[in-house]
C-alpha cells in the first residue's frame, strides 16, 4: 500500500497531464496500482482525513487575499500553528482549491557550465509597516538550475555588473555564455543587427563568456530564469512582512540555501547535488571585474579632469589619457590602467564643463 505522500503525489502528476505509466515510473510503482488510487484509494483517503484538515480554512483564507502564495510559503505559516505533515500533503490541497493557470513550457536542457541566465524582477511587500516594491537580479545555472538572487535599488549597468560579480564569487565560477532578454543595459539598440552595450561587453569579454539576447517578446526563450522571478517573488516578498531591510535580506539569504536544497519540480533533483557534477566545469573565477572601468574621464591637456563637477589635479603625464574612478564613501581612487595614481577626498569646489569636453567624456562614458 503506498503511502499517503505517494497517494498525493500521484493525484498531482496525473492533474499536469502525466500518463500513468509516467506516474508509477516516478513514483516506483505498478500502471495498474496507479489507476486504482485514481479510481478508489484516493476517495478512501479523502473520508479518512489528514494531519492537514485543521489547518485547511486557514490556508483558504490566505488564498483568497494571496492567491498566488506558495505551498513552500504556506508551510512556514502552518508549522507554527501545529501542523506536522509534510508539503507533499499540503501540495495536493492547494493544487486542487488552486488549479494550475498555465502548462510547464517544455525548457531546452544545456550541459554543465554552458549556459546562465539572468533577469530583473520585483515584487510588493510589507517592510517597516509600509508597502514597499522591492527589485532584485536573478541568476539560474542552466544545468544544475542552481539559484543566485540579490535584491538591488536600480537596474543600472553598474548594478547588473555587481550582481553578476557577486553572483560569480556565489557559484565559485561562471559559464561559458550568458542569456539576456533585451535590458537596456545589455543592449543600446534593438535592430536586425543588434547594437550591444560597449560597456557591458568590455565587462563580458573581462571574464570571456558569450552573449546572447533572444527576439523581442519571446521571454520563454530563458524560460529556466523567468519561472524564477515569480518564485522568488511569491516566497520572499508577496504576503509576507518584515520589521526592516535588515530582516528581509537576512531572509533572502536562508531561503536561497532552502531554495537550492528543494528538489526541482521539473529535473526530479536537488539543484546542490547537479551542481557537485557541474562546478568542476565552471571557468575559474580568478579576479573580479572592477567596476571603476564603468567611470572613465579623460584628463585636460592642464592635467586637471572633472569628476561630478568637481576638479582634482594629476601629474602632467597623464594628460589626454584616459582614467577611472572609483568612489568609496567620501575618498575617490583614481586610476590609469590598473595603477592606482591618486586617492583624494571628494572636493566642494564646482566647474562647469565646456560642451567640448562633455562631448568628449560622453563618448568614453557608459
Amino acid at each position: 500500500m503506498l503511502s499517503e505522500r505517494e497517494a498525493v503525489k500521484i493525484r498531482i502528476l496525473n492533474e499536469v497531464g502525466l500518463s500513468n505509466v509516467e506516474i508509477a515510473v516516478e513514483i516506483g510503482c505498478n500502471p495498474n496500482t496507479v489507476s486504482k488510487y485514481l479510481r478508489k484509494e484516493w476517495k478512501e483517503m479523502k473520508r479518512k482525513g489528514s494531519k492537514l484538515d485543521p489547518f485547511k480554512e486557514y490556508i483558504k483564507s490566505r488564498l483568497e487575499k494571496y492567491p498566488k502564495l506558495s505551498s513552500v510559503a504556506l508551510l512556514k505559516e502552518i508549522k507554527p500553528l501545529g501542523y506536522s505533515g509534510g508539503i507533499t500533503t499540503l501540495r495536493g490541497y492547494v493544487h486542487g482549491i488552486r488549479p494550475n493557470e498555465n502548462k510547464e513550457y517544455k525548457r531546452f536542457e544545456t550541459l554543465p557550465a554552458e549556459q546562465f541566465q539572468v533577469d530583473w524582477g520585483q515584487g510588493k511587500t510589507v517592510v517597516g509597516g509600509e508597502k514597499r516594491v522591492v527589485k532584485y537580479f536573478v541568476m539560474v545555472l542552466g544545468y544544475s538550475r542552481m539559484l543566485y538572487v540579490e535584491f538591488a535599488q536600480d537596474e543600472k549597468l553598474s548594478t547588473l555588473i555587481r550582481c553578476h560579480n557577486n553572483a560569480f564569487e556565489y557559484f565559485g565560477g561562471y559559464c561559458n555564455e550568458g542569456l539576456y532578454d533585451n535590458m537596456k543595459a545589455v543592449v543600446k539598440k534593438i535592430s536586425r543587427d543588434k547594437e550591444y552595450n560597449a560597456k557591458f561587453m568590455d565587462f563580458a569579454n573581462f571574464y570571456g563568456f558569450r552573449v546572447i539576447t533572444h527576439r523581442p517578446y519571446n521571454p520563454k526563450a530563458k524560460g529556466k530564469v523567468e519561472r524564477m522571478v515569480p518564485f522568488v517573488r511569491n516566497n520572499i516578498l508577496y504576503g509576507q512582512e518584515y520589521s526592516n531591510m535588515a530582516e528581509l535580506e537576512n531572509t533572502r539569504v536562508q531561503w536561497l540555501e532552502e531554495a537550492n536544497s528543494r528538489i526541482h519540480s521539473e529535473l526530479k533533483e536537488i539543484p546542490f547535488e547537479r551542481f557537485e557534477r557541474e562546478k568542476k566545469y565552471l571557468n575559474p573565477l580568478t579576479r573580479l571585474y572592477p567596476i571603476r572601468y564603468l567611470e572613465t574621464r579623460k584628463v585636460r591637456k592642464d592635467g586637471e579632469l572633472i569628476y561630478q563637477n568637481k576638479r582634482y589635479e594629476l601629474e602632467g603625464k597623464y594628460a589626454g589619457k584616459v582614467v577611472n574612478l572609483e568612489r568609496k564613501g567620501g575618498i575617490v581612487n583614481i586610476y590609469f590602467k590598473d595603477e592606482r595614481i591618486k586617492t583624494e577626498l571628494l572636493k566642494m569646489d564646482v566647474e562647469t564643463r565646456n560642451l567640448r569636453e562633455y562631448e568628449e567624456v560622453s563618448q568614453n562614458g557608459i
